[in-house]
């Protein structure tokens, strides 16, 4: 009797472990896919500390790199504006959640000697 109730609580716990690991699981899965819109459009900056090639070598090294993770291929290059930041659009758009890792990818990334920040992300 004892040793059966054992091997009961033992096979709930098990399963409360199985479960909370496959719950764990789907909450941090990138679902990947596009967005309703035709463009994301993503504005940023760059700051550079000794990186002896230019701020727009810089910009499209940071953008080339995170994109690259998001596995997305229809990208324009980074376009520097008036005001200095940098503009770039992905086609189709990108939806929230990949939105959100590709502006923590530009923010918290640090190349050698490049940092980013971003100033805009919209989906037009």
């Amino acid at each position: 009797m004892r040793t059966a109730r054992n091997v009961v609580i033992l096979l709930v716990v098990i399963g409360a472990v199985l479960f909370g690991v496959h719950a764990l699981e789907e909450a941090t899965e990138y679902h990947g896919g596009s967005g309703a819109a035709a463009t994301t459009t993503v504005v940023f900056t760059v700051q550079e500390k000794q990186f002896s090639h230019g701020a727009d070598l810089a910009a499209t090294t940071l953008w080339e790199t995170c994109v690259g993770t998001l596995g997305w291929s229809d990208t324009s290059d980074p376009v520097r504006q008036a005001d200095g930041s940098y503009q770039a659009e992905v086609h189709p758009s990108l939806p929230a959640d990949t939105r959100r890792r590709l502006r923590g990818c530009l923010e918290d990334l640090t190349l050698d000697r490049i940092r980013g920040s971003v100033t805009r992300i919209a989906s037009s």
